[in-house]
């Protein structure tokens, strides 16, 4: 018998140059959240943040949904962690609004290698992923 399930989904989408927008859904026994960011993706910052909380398991917990509006500015470059925290978590946010934030930033980066394949070389893209990732894990640990 389970005693409890979690889901979470993450699609990243790109209808223009400009922009890529990622819907993030987070489904547990409890829960259910969803967002959707729109990410400048020169600047890497979020310009859009919307969302809903379609299922929580108290009712103050809602509140906590005026929060997304707060991931508006955040830079995906620098301090990403940090800055989704503040945005929506902690003292008067919800620890699961910022799982899927964060877990929707992963989306997005492992995007952004798909839309450096359309405008580089592949040589090109393996040497950025090379650095980016050196030392993140296993694979591209450091000599």
């Amino acid at each position: 018998m389970y005693l409890f399930n979690r889901s979470i989904t993450v699609n990243v989408r790109s209808d223009d140059t400009k922009t890529v927008t990622v819907d993030g859904v987070f489904l547990d026994s409890h829960h259910e959240l969803c967002i959707t960011l729109v990410v400048e993706i020169e600047s890497r910052i979020i310009i859009s943040a919307i969302g809903e909380f379609r299922r929580v398991p108290h009712t103050d917990c809602i509140e906590t949904q005026e929060q997304i509006k707060k991931l508006v500015g955040v830079n995906l470059g620098k301090n990403v962690r940090k800055q989704v925290q503040a945005a929506v978590g902690l003292k008067y946010g919800c620890t699961h609004l910022t799982e899927l934030t964060l877990e929707c930033i992963k989306g997005l980066m492992q995007a952004t290698y798909q839309l450096m394949h359309l405008t580089m070389k592949a040589d090109q893209v393996n040497e950025l992923v090379e650095q980016y990732l050196a030392g993140s894990c296993f694979h591209y640990k450091k000599a």
